[in-house]
């Protein structure tokens, strides 16, 4: 996972993302202007216009019926672009000589002598905070005004929130599955529904939850940091080291000058023993391609290491890794994402399968490769004596990691999961120490370099906790001298190219730190995203190891290729090692609800309510004028949205309040608040703007912190619990008497 001040490393800012000008806070798209609207608004407006209601006043309220993707919040979002628009709102002379032409024949000079003096200032527009949830039926937006004026703001208002909100809630979901401490960056300009989809999808993903965009223009207009990398074009554009035109790099400190390939091409002879890959498996091309962009960009080395094909080999789950007496191989160092390892969720240990890799490779149960045989035959020697020393070896069936700590020798896998055999060593239990704590004992056992797991934490050797790790079989010995070699056989077991990328990056890598400089990390665009993160993780870890620098074991792990909600929750599931997340596709174009629905519907006029009846219930509109309150619980958490009349006194903290379901007569409760949230601000009257709007990070702050007044079961992924919406005793009887008085009745003959 990623520190914050990591985040701020984690690929190259633009150099106008990073400024702080005020100016592109008055930033107005052009498009959006009162042409930008259903033609049916204007001819309505002239009906009206005809028919003497020029001084009619009108309540609508905007708002949805459903929560989007499967949900039940939502994140309302296109408040300050709906305020913009609102103060622009002018029909220009270009506009009444087109509409002249566009509308119907016959229609006065006087009305469009009326529309191009026509301005928002007589309207008012209520609203819920931008960035903070909203649930069905209760408004996003109220506007109020002359009839004429806020008919025609209908359509616009309408393409401003709905987009907007559904957007940020995407990204917010995202955010949610994600976690707080991976990277989420937005790349999906070039599959946006055009170019202002682009911008606004930018933007409310950073508001939703995001980190930053690829988008250059929305870093400029909107102040979000705008991040990168390169394309695989980049990679394949060099076809061998002579392409390159530069080699040199300067210290950082000292300005002293080398050869950055030479350095790379030196390291990358010392990492293919290490890691046991061959140089010849490793492209020249893409060498060339990483030095020279690491000479481009020393302090922001990012790379792709999956150009040509990242597909992982087909295992064969034929063959064990048992011991000669039966014991079974101690893999608990390996990563829980290691095809190797079967991860139970619910258990705090490793526990192994006996379906692993085949014997292909001579050298996956051996001794590693820069390993003297003579050296570790003597190693063998001296461990067997230091046994005897200690009262003999201990047997396999009684060993506590093979029959205690770990799966046993008939344990077997079923799709995928370990069960449990005949027990062959029904005692071994009786040989457990009674304090001894497996996982610590198995990662100290299995660390690769022979340490404990408290010389692994850092313990300077001095007191322990009291526990003596329990005595091991000589299989678990030897597998546990062994264990260094897993990410050699991991290495082995995946496509030539991945072996490729990574071998150049960590090389590069490698010769950028000669240098004073230190690369960020790797992109990974194809292939299976948890287990190659694993994978380059262990890597970057052996490296950081072996070579003494422990920046290199945290490189950034960055992860694309067509990533969704559940791709999220799945890698999950597996452990991955990814610190960021470049999204694109399924974010912007919101592929799981392409809209969210929101309806803007008269609930007014001159003040007598009015209610759209159907019998479809769901889109029976609430009538009349209306004011919202949140009610919340002792525990801090939201517990209903209560509709109330304007006319009614609000809700009081500690007093008992009726709130009942608008359409079901049986569904009531009382809530005794013990904090109640007003939701409605005023944002627009007489003219202008009332409220000195925030930033853009002031909204993004506030759809964080206004999750966390829900309960997790409403957030949830499955099966969310519903968020009850409301109305008082009296708005409920109103409703009902309203209904009533407008619903025809029927004659049976």
């Amino acid at each position: 996972m990623m520190s914050s001040n990591n985040s701020v490393d984690l690929l190259e800012d633009g150099a106008f993302a990073a400024s702080k000008n005020s100016w592109n806070r008055y930033y107005s798209n052009s498009v959006v202007q009162p042409l930008l609207t259903d033609l049916y608004q204007i001819t309505m407006a002239y009906a009206y216009w005809k028919s003497g209601k020029i001084d009619d006043q009108a309540v609508f309220d905007l708002f949805f019926r459903t929560n989007p993707f499967n949900g039940e919040f939502t994140i309302f979002a296109g408040l300050e672009e709906c305020l913009k628009f609102m103060e622009s709102f002018h029909y220009s002379e270009t506009d009444i000589e087109y509409l002249k032409h566009a509308l119907p024949q016959g229609i006065e000079e006087e009305f469009f002598e009326y529309l191009s003096q026509l301005t928002a200032k007589d309207v008012t527009l209520f609203a819920l905070k931008e960035g903070s949830v909203a649930f069905p039926r209760v408004p996003l937006i109220k506007v109020a005004g002359p009839l004429i004026i806020v008919q025609l703001l209908e359509t616009t208002l309408l393409t401003l929130v709905n987009y907007a909100s559904l957007m940020a809630t995407n990204a917010a979901r995202y955010r949610m599955v994600a976690g707080r401490h991976i990277n989420l960056l937005e790349f999906g300009l070039r599959r946006a529904q055009g170019p202002d989809g682009g911008l606004s999808a930018s933007k409310y993903a950073y508001i939703g939850g995001f980190d930053g965009t690829s988008n250059v223009l929305a870093g400029k207009l909107f102040n979000i940091p705008v991040k990168g990398t390169h394309a695989h074009a980049y990679i394949t554009s060099f076809t061998g080291t002579q392409e390159l035109k530069t080699r040199v790099l300067a210290h950082k400190e000292t300005g002293d000058k080398r050869d950055l390939l030479e350095l790379a091409v030196e390291h990358r002879v010392l990492l293919s023993k290490v890691l046991d890959i061959s140089t010849d498996e490793s492209s020249e091309g893409e060498l060339a391609a990483m030095v020279s962009f690491a000479i481009a960009f020393p302090n922001g080395f990012m790379a792709l290491v999956d150009t040509y094909d990242v597909k992982s080999e087909k295992h064969d789950t034929k063959s064990t890794l048992l011991g000669d007496n039966g014991c079974l191989l101690d893999m608990s160092n390996c990563d829980p994402c290691c095809p190797l390892i079967g991860f139970d969720s619910s258990q705090t240990t490793m526990m192994t399968t006996p379906t692993v890799l085949t014997t292909d490779d001579p050298d996956a149960d051996t001794a590693p490769a820069d390993e003297d045989p003579a050296e570790a035959q003597q190693t063998e020697l001296n461990e067997s004596e230091e046994r005897e020393d200690s009262g003999g070896p201990v047997d396999s069936s009684t060993c506590y990691y093979c029959s205690g700590g770990m799966a046993r020798v008939n344990d077997y896998c079923e799709n995928g999961n370990l069960q449990q055999g005949d027990d062959t060593n029904d005692d071994a239990s009786a040989t457990d120490p009674p304090e001894a704590d497996t996982e610590n004992a198995h990662q100290g056992l299995t660390n690769g370099n022979g340490l404990m797991s408290s010389e692994m934490n850092g313990d300077d050797g001095g007191e322990d906790d009291g526990m003596t790790p329990p005595p091991m079989c000589a299989n678990c010995e030897a597998n546990a001298r062994n264990a260094r070699g897993c990410v050699i056989r991991h290495l082995k077991s995946v496509g030539k190219c991945f072996r490729s990328g990574l071998l150049n990056f960590c090389a590069v890598a490698l010769a950028l730190n000669d240098q004073g400089y230190r690369a960020v990390g790797i992109r990974i665009d194809s292939g299976d995203l948890a287990y190659l993160s694993c994978l380059a993780r262990e890597t970057f870890e052996r490296i950081s190891e072996q070579f003494k620098l422990p920046w290199f074991s945290k490189l950034t792990i960055v992860a694309s290729n067509d990533i969704n909600e559940e791709t999220i929750l799945s890698l999950n599931e597996q452990g991955h090692k990814i610190d960021c997340f470049g999204i694109g596709t399924h974010l912007v174009t919101c592929q799981r609800q392409p809209a969210l629905g929101c309806v803007y519907k008269m609930v007014e006029i001159n003040a007598q309510p009015r209610i759209k009846l159907s019998q479809d219930v769901v889109k029976v509109t609430m009538p009349g004028n209306k004011n919202v309150f949140r009610l919340y619980g002792a525990d801090g958490h939201a517990l209903i949205d209560l509709l109330q009349r304007v006319d009614e006194s609000p809700p009081e903290v500690g007093q008992k309040v009726l709130c009942r379901h608008p359409f079901q007569e049986s569904k009531r409760a009382y809530v005794i608040p013990t904090h109640v949230e007003a939701l409605y601000d005023v944002y627009w009257a007489d003219g202008r703007v009332t409220q000195a709007m925030p930033s853009l990070e002031e909204v993004r702050d506030r759809v964080q912190n206004s999750l966390k007044t829900l309960r997790q079961d409403h957030k949830r992924t499955l099966n969310p619990t519903p968020y009850k919406v409301a109305v008082s005793d009296n708005l409920y009887n109103f409703i009902h008497d309203l209904w009533l008085q407008n619903a025809p009745i029927g004659e049976l003959s």
